[in-house]
């Protein structure tokens, strides 16, 4: 039993002392890896100074444009339902949906047996109104005729005649034609089918032009002037389509406060049709000769805008003032020359004052340019 418990207490006393052992090996093992490491010994270490890489651009001259963006529909130039004047059977449909007409074209024609047989009758009676005209004329010149009488014969000829006209008249509503040239979009009634005056047969439009009603709002006119080309984009064309502004309203809509511009499209694919949706970019004013650059260059801060330009390998922050937007080019009002070299890829890394290295294109350093030796010291040489 007092074996037992002085080896337990030897055992206890040895783990102390190790872990006292342990400890104190630690500690100078600490303080001499702290003693090798380099700017230790009693000074701060101080930071490299580091060289960040960039892309430059130099600012281009060009036009800097204002554009207005919306969507409409487009629409036929005229668009028409063509309904029955008069009643009857269909008897011949002459047209169908898809059909490209002219002016006067035959649509339908319905059964006419009833207008020619007044138009027959009213020939007739012409006939014999215009007999006992010529006859009681003759005798009036001869004096043997009463006024009365021959006044009586020539209303009975007059008449006879706005009657013959009116049975021409309605035999021709028989016949339905195009009112201008376009397609046929719409057919409406069948053969043979009874139809009712004023019962619609077709739907015609006129695509040639198609037109685009734009409402734009009244302080973005600008220099919005009939004859100016508009770009559209049309999902059903493969490339962009070139409209013409015809007309523009000389009011503006009190409800709205928007001015109605009517563009005018001439050519384009078969594919583009009335009721496509259209994008429009409409310029409202544009600077010839602008400073521009690439959009990305720019930083926004605060409502400030800047850009990083890069003079003898130091970045250098300048303040600007911006134009027109355009996409990936912005104009820059004020801030820049066109000499200098605009930072357009890392410029979210810099400072001011940092030195920067330039890469070409591809990545790679960009060489400096060598520089020429003087024409003296080339003299030299030829000399020697």
């Amino acid at each position: 039993m007092k074996n037992n418990m002085h080896k337990s207490i030897r055992l206890v006393l040895f783990s102390i002392v190790g872990t006292i052992c342990l400890a104190s090996c630690g500690t100078d093992d600490g303080a001499k890896n702290q003693a090798k490491r380099p700017g230790m010994a009693g000074k701060p270490s101080g930071r490299a100074t580091k060289t960040i890489p960039v892309e430059v651009n130099q600012p281009e001259l060009g036009l800097a444009a204002s554009y207005y963006v919306t969507t409409a529909t487009i629409e036929p130039s005229s668009d028409a339902k063509i309904n029955s004047r008069t009643s009857g059977v269909v008897k011949k449909i002459l047209h169908e949906e898809g059909d490209d007409v002219s002016a006067g074209d035959v649509l339908l024609i319905l059964d006419d047996d009833d207008q020619q047989l007044r138009l027959q009758q009213a020939e007739q009676k012409l006939a014999s109104a215009s007999r006992e005209y010529n006859r009681l004329n003759k005798m009036k010149k001869a004096g043997v005729v009463s006024p009365t009488e021959w006044e009586t014969a020539d209303n009975a000829f007059q008449t006879a005649g706005t009657e013959k006209k009116l049975a021409e008249l309605a035999l021709s509503y028989t016949r339905v034609a195009a009112p201008f040239d376009g397609r046929v979009v719409w057919r409406e009634v069948d053969f043979g089918a009874h139809i009712a005056q004023g019962e619609m047969l077709f739907r015609m439009m006129s695509i040639k032009p198609l037109l685009v009603r734009v409402h734009i709002p009244a302080n973005r006119l600008g220099m919005v002037a009939p004859g100016q080309a508009v770009k559209l984009i049309v999902d059903s064309a493969s490339q962009p389509l070139s409209a013409l502004v015809e007309l523009v309203s000389p009011i503006v809509d009190p409800n709205t406060g928007t001015i109605k511009i009517t563009l005018r499209l001439e050519d384009y694919p078969s594919s583009v049709r009335p009721g496509d949706f259209a994008e429009i970019h409409m310029v409202t004013d544009k600077h010839d000769n602008a400073l521009l650059i690439s959009s990305v260059s720019i930083i926004e801060e605060r409502g400030q805008h800047y850009v990083y330009i890069v003079e003898n390998g130091i970045a250098k922050r300048v303040s600007v003032d911006l134009g027109f937007v355009m996409g990936d080019r912005t104009e820059i009002a004020s801030g820049l020359t066109h000499n200098q070299q605009v930072v357009v890829k890392g410029q979210r890394n810099l400072n001011d004052d940092v030195k920067v290295e330039v890469l070409s294109a591809d990545g790679s350093p960009s060489k400096p340019a060598k520089k020429s030796k003087p024409e003296s010291d080339k003299k030299k040489r030829d000399n020697s």
